[in-house]
């Protein structure tokens, strides 16, 4: 029995907590460095989230036995008040971090891209119970005057067993939030449309993707496609200087076997020589959207316990003792 008591003093104490919280500061810094996007799914991560979950609901537990005592003989004190905020506060952060392990346990998160008129099932992308499609509309660039982006913005349809249901407009610091489901705008990439020779002797046009191989007929060389860059300026290197299409470039890189011949770059419309009477075109460009969905069934938890958590922390400030400032002495005669 005395080996259990000390076991859960050690595990309710408010040192042991602080240890708990600098442990995992620590072991997300470091962990998130190391291993981006997947430390805190990793075993460590939910080990120590579970003792720091352990930790507070034991403390809060001592805290409901002395706010009990406080609540029935104190009743409408400045204490009283004090006292049941200190225990919303840590039911509050209880809940929170409930929340965030059974965000660790059973939430999702992972990036699809679109193009505009493409769509996905997201049933296929998470396990979710209501499944829904997301169909892209249009994906477009805001910019300011001086060529900088304002705002990145995916309009999209949501549909349900093939019928639109609703629409929305996706953007930076604006997710959708849909049947427990929430798309962020995380980033964008472009594809970049080509005409060229085929073996027949037809001109091809088809999209690629930045770092992908175009292989024209007559020519045993090869074509990467490098990146696109709307606003080339040769001072910024491989750097555009605005996101804005002021001067738009693509970079690509030719091969012949496995042998490395070169770097050009080519505008828009411009036809670019590769090999003797073998010419490609790049014709066009599109943008498209990358999102991040994410599928946190621990939300609610979070959400109310950062309510009771800010109706704790104002209930406990605002019945705080003041402090009386000691009375000036007069100097003696």
């Amino acid at each position: 029995m005395r080996v259990l008591h000390r076991i859960y003093n050690f595990m309710s104490s408010m040192k042991t907590g602080l240890l708990l919280l600098l442990l995992i500061g620590l072991a997300s810094a470091i962990g998130s460095s190391a291993l981006p996007g997947t430390f805190f799914h990793t075993p460590v991560f939910r080990f120590l989230l579970i003792l720091l979950l352990l930790n507070l609901v034991l403390c809060t537990v001592n805290r409901v036995k002395q706010t009990a005592r406080v609540l029935l003989n104190r009743p409408g004190s400045k204490v009283w008040y004090r006292s049941l905020g200190i225990l919303l506060l840590h039911l509050g952060i209880v809940l929170i971090l409930a929340g965030g392990a059974v965000f660790a346990a059973y939430g999702q998160n992972e990036r699809i891209q679109l193009m505009a008129g493409e769509q996905v099932d997201l049933s296929k992308v998470l396990d979710i119970k209501d499944p829904f499609t997301l169909r892209l509309d249009e994906f477009r660039i805001e910019f300011n005057e001086d060529g900088s982006p304002s705002q990145y913005r995916s309009e999209v349809t949501i549909l349900e067993q093939g019928q639109s249901v609703d629409q929305r407009v996706i953007s930076v610091n604006h997710p959708l939030n849909y049947r427990g489901v929430k798309a962020y705008q995380f980033s964008f990439g472009y594809t970049v449309t080509a005409e060229y020779d085929g073996e027949n002797g037809e001109k091809l046009c088809a999209n690629f993707l930045e770092g992908t191989w175009l292989k024209p007929a007559g020519t045993g060389r090869t074509v990467k496609i490098y990146k696109y860059i709307p606003d080339f300026n040769p001072a910024y290197g491989m750097k555009t200087a605005t996101l804005r299409p002021d001067n738009p470039h693509v970079i690509f890189s030719v091969y012949e076997d496995d042998k490395f011949l070169g770097v050009g770059k080519a505008r828009l419309n411009e036809p670019t020589r590769i090999d003797e009477n073998v010419d490609i075109s790049f014709t066009g460009v599109e943008a498209y959207t990358i999102l991040e969905v994410k599928y946190d069934p621990g939300l609610p938890l979070v959400m109310t316990g950062g309510v009771i958590l800010m109706l704790g922390v104002c209930m406990s400030v605002l019945a705080a003792p003041v402090r009386k400032k000691p009375a000036e002495t007069q100097p003696q005669p």
